[in-house]
């Protein structure tokens, strides 16, 4: 049997740190749907992005940001493969 309470945040826990926020911040505006969608994470949507909502992003955080939000977008687009086989179908 598992130990959950290793698995589980704690008040003392450091937070993550600025780049993981910054990739899933980033990944979230990649996944918009509608006008605002954007297909791929890569640099030139990251740069963009950091430009349109205000955030410094250090040069050299390029690299670890992208690889960090490419394993989330791939994550998220494979959740988003699996919805429609989860949900119940309907027979008519």
């Amino acid at each position: 049997m598992r130990e959950l309470s290793q698995d589980t945040p704690t008040l003392f826990d450091a937070p993550p740190p600025r780049t993981i926020s910054q990739a899933k911040d980033f990944v979230r505006w990649c996944c918009s749907f509608g006008p605002d969608f954007r297909n791929s994470p890569d640099v030139a949507n990251l740069r963009y992005w950091a430009r349109k909502n205000k955030v410094k992003i250090i040069e050299s955080d390029e690299v670890e940001i992208l690889e960090a939000a490419r394993v989330a977008f791939l994550k998220r687009i494979e959740q988003s493969m699996r919805e429609p086989e989860q949900s119940p179908s309907i027979a008519s």
